[in-house]
């Protein structure tokens, strides 16, 4: 009998700019011809916004309201504790399960770009992406 191995995601915060707040929430996700646009406000000053831009396209993305991702967030607390992403918002994945998914989905054929899967994880809800490079993100004057 053959034993698979469960890989582990490792998770790290990402600081894209510098001055960033500690928690946003998403106000909105918008996939149009300029690429994908993800407004993130400042959970204690609405008014308080960025913009991450993913300029032509990303591969993939989803985005969850938070009760439909317990378990990730249970298995964050585990491993990390709850103040890591309790009190940050931006994150990078390797040995993601979401990059695992869309290769099986694929037949492996995504296997052959260098993603990066990129996770904001707001007050109430989660956005996953999957990119194949950094996207441009800066404060909403």
């Amino acid at each position: 009998m053959l034993i698979k191995h469960k890989i582990k995601e490792e998770w790290t915060r990402w600081e894209p700019i510098m001055g960033l707040a500690k928690k946003y929430d998403v106000e909105f996700v918008f996939d149009g011809p300029k690429g994908l646009i993800i407004r993130l406000y400042e959970d204690s000053q609405s008014e308080k916004k960025v913009d991450i831009i993913f300029e032509h396209y990303a591969d993939a993305y989803r985005h969850t309201n938070e009760i439909f991702r317990i378990n990730v967030m249970h298995t964050l607390t585990q491993e990390y504790g709850r103040e890591f992403y309790g009190e940050w918002t931006f994150f990078k994945v390797k040995k993601s399960k979401y990059l695992q998914w869309l290769s099986k989905e694929s037949a492996d054929y995504s296997d052959k770009f260098p993603f990066v899967h990129f996770c904001l994880m707001g007050t109430d809800s989660i956005v996953d992406i999957i990119a194949r490079y950094e996207p441009i993100v800066r404060f909403v004057e």
